[in-house]
């Protein structure tokens, strides 16, 4: 499921250039499938040893998680091929999700990397299961196959389901997009379909607990909660794109920055930053004022504090070449973007090559807030 970037769990590898984190939630899950399957293969066939067992539960849990990855590795590298960023993939409570760090530009684009994912599961299903079909489940190499290949399978089933954020409601909001060629209303449409999921969701999961299937019933409910939290939280970053949308750079800019020599030394930079400029990062210039770099506070952790004396800005700054910068005409969820994709505070405002001043996150923050109240 593709999603907005926001990760700060823990690496658990890097596929492709590609960072796969887990959150805390994942380990929940994580446990409990592994608990599920074992007493799955325990029923399945009874004469199998406990340790024959646990290993096919370890093995299933495994190669079931890495079908997630799978999933969402194909979500992030189409999406990587049109030309969006995908840095982070997680892994949480329920399954995984891509980070983009911005929505699709096209209808086109949206329903490819939507449906990457699921088309994944299902050849990787069918695949599973026509190997599984090759020998008895009373062996344990074929059982956990023939799991595999349907998990897999009920796996693209629910994220085709069309309620937004779903792959199935991003499916649908590309087709509505595609038809009325507006992005807004249609989000607003695939949202409320996917409201209405999740409601559908939650009363089947109370209707299944007060029926006596206890555990089922909430574990519906949950996936229905989930849906709806998830769905408001993608219509409420619809509305902050189009409250930002009328504004640019230039109504944000200030030509008030910090700035640095590339000669000084890092010892007397955090000085002045401590000093002066509230810990916020500066742009490097030269005595003719020229951009050379940007430095932040983050920046000196590269360097052991007793050699902060002898090293200089230009030695630790992020050069010219590697920065993110905005012109005044940009739009400021562009630029929100940007800052997002450099994993910044603020960017340096070009105009002709020279620098007008810098556009800073907490102010379009601030802008965005008083928009947001207005009725």
């Amino acid at each position: 499921m593709p999603g907005s970037a926001r990760s700060s769990g823990r690496r658990l590898a890097r596929i492709a250039g590609i960072d796969v984190v887990f959150d805390a939630s994942w380990l929940i899950i994580l446990v409990l499938i592994g608990v599920t399957l074992a007493e799955y293969f325990a029923r399945l066939n009874r004469a199998w040893p406990m340790a024959v067992v646990i290993a096919a539960a370890t093995v299933t849990t495994l190669l079931f998680f890495g079908s997630v990855v799978l999933h969402e590795l194909a979500h992030s590298l189409v999406a990587r091929g049109h030309g969006l960023p995908v840095h982070t993939i997680t892994l949480f409570v329920f399954g995984g999700v891509s980070e983009l760090t911005r929505e699709p530009d096209d209808a086109a684009t949206e329903f490819k990397i939507a449906i990457a994912g699921p088309l994944t599961s299902i050849v990787t299903g069918a695949v599973c299961v026509g190997l599984g079909r090759l020998g008895a489940n009373s062996q344990p190499v074929f059982a956990v196959l023939n799991w595999l290949g349907y998990i897999n399978l009920l796996l693209a089933g629910f994220n085709l389901i069309p309620g937004f954020p779903l792959d199935g409601g991003r499916v649908l909001r590309a087709i509505l997009w595609s038809a009325n060629k507006d992005f807004v209303k249609s989000t607003r449409w695939a949202t409320n379909v996917g409201k209405l999921c999740a409601m559908g969701f939650i009363l089947l999961g109370v209707m299944e607990f007060f029926a006596g299937a206890a555990l089922s019933g909430l574990w519906l409910a949950f996936i229905g909660w989930f849906l709806l939290s998830a769905a408001q939280q993608s219509w409420r970053q619809t509305e902050i794109q189009t409250a930002l949308e009328r504004f640019t750079v230039s109504d944000l800019e200030t030509p008030f920055f910090a700035r640095v020599p590339p000669e000084t030394n890092l010892e007397v930079f955090i000085s002045d930053l401590a000093a002066h400029n509230n810990f916020r990062a500066s742009l490097v210039m030269d005595a003719d004022d020229h951009l050379l770099g940007i430095i932040t506070p983050a920046d000196l952790s590269r360097v052991p504090r007793e050699h902060w004396g002898t090293t200089l800005v230009r030695d630790v700054m992020v050069p010219r070449e590697r920065m993110a910068t905005v012109e005044p005409a940009e739009g400021l969820h562009a630029a929100l973007r940007k800052m997002a994709e450099s994993d910044v505070g603020q960017l340096p405002v070009l105009n002709n090559g020279g620098v007008r001043g810098v556009i800073r996150r907490d102010r379009i923050i601030e802008l965005l807030h008083s928009q947001l109240r207005q009725p």
